[in-house]
């Protein structure tokens, strides 16, 4: 079983902000010595910007700073690479995708005195800025302000041409919520690569947040399936069948446990 004493303290009382949270997933990850790393990086980016910025009107200065002056951009290329995930590649790179460059803009957003928050888009995580006390829609991957017409081509993009914009699609967000889209992506990037281990420790990460979610459990135990630990993915799969009795998947989950192998394995 996956352990980390970093997602035990988002049960505390104490405040994390989003940063901070992003930095315990690479710890949880890839150790203590990536965060280290992405620390100092972080440390050098917000020295360097506030250079950037002397002299300058913050929220209105900040994107073309990041973007242009210092080179941030979206990785078109490798989207679904985990380099654009994990805070301490984007940060070397310079590259990532919406919701890490999210993560990093909300970030020095608040380091410089804007408000900001993220927006939970269907399919492309957004950021509002507050500019002149009015709240801009930031796309992350580009630095740039979209205008509502954008906006509305990319809810197209994501839920097809007769989906429509409303207000419920650019409500702010939490910043657990932002950690848990982080989480989700980087799993999915993860699998993408054939990495079910680091998969599997993204899946016990989504549930300390949220612990009795059956579609965690269901994904968990898909990752066991993939791991060979077939006791282990039928307790997950139970646990969804007996939670979402009616979802069509049931039947699904029901007819591959009748097929796992249940003798115990050791997980290493």
């Amino acid at each position: 079983m996956f352990e980390s004493n970093i997602s035990e303290r988002w049960h505390s009382d104490e405040p994390l902000d989003l940063m901070t949270l992003a930095l315990d997933v690479v710890e949880s990850l890839e150790g203590p010595a990536a965060r280290d790393e992405a620390e100092r990086e972080l440390f050098a980016l917000e020295r360097a910007l506030a250079e950037e910025l002397e002299d300058m009107i913050a929220p209105l200065h900040l994107l073309p700073c990041l973007y242009d002056g210092l080179g941030f951009a979206g990785d078109s290329d490798t989207f679904f690479s985990v380099d654009n995930c994990l805070m301490n590649r984007v940060l070397a790179r310079r590259e990532g995708i919406p919701v890490s460059l999210g993560i990093l803009l909300i970030h020095l957003c608040r380091r410089f005195g804007v408000d900001a928050e993220g927006i939970n888009f269907p399919g492309h995580f957004l950021v509002r800025m507050w500019v002149k006390e009015e709240g801009a829609v930031i796309d992350p991957f580009t630095g740039r302000q979209l205008p509502r017409h954008e906006v509305e081509l990319l809810l197209r993009g994501a839920r097809g041409n007769l989906a429509r914009l409303t207000p419920e699609h650019l409500k702010g967000t939490s910043d657990t919520e932002v950690l848990v889209r982080l989480l989700n992506v980087t799993k999915a990037a993860y699998i993408n690569q054939q990495q079910f281990g680091q998969a599997l420790a993204c899946s016990e990460l989504l549930l300390r947040l949220k612990p009795d979610c059956p579609f965690e459990r269901r994904d968990r135990g898909f990752l066991y399936e993939q791991l060979d630990c077939g006791k282990l993915a039928a307790d997950d799969f139970e646990f969804f069948i007996e939670h979402r009795p009616d979802d069509p998947i049931a039947d699904v989950l029901k007819a591959q446990i009748a097929g796992l192998d249940l003798s115990p394995k050791t997980l290493h």
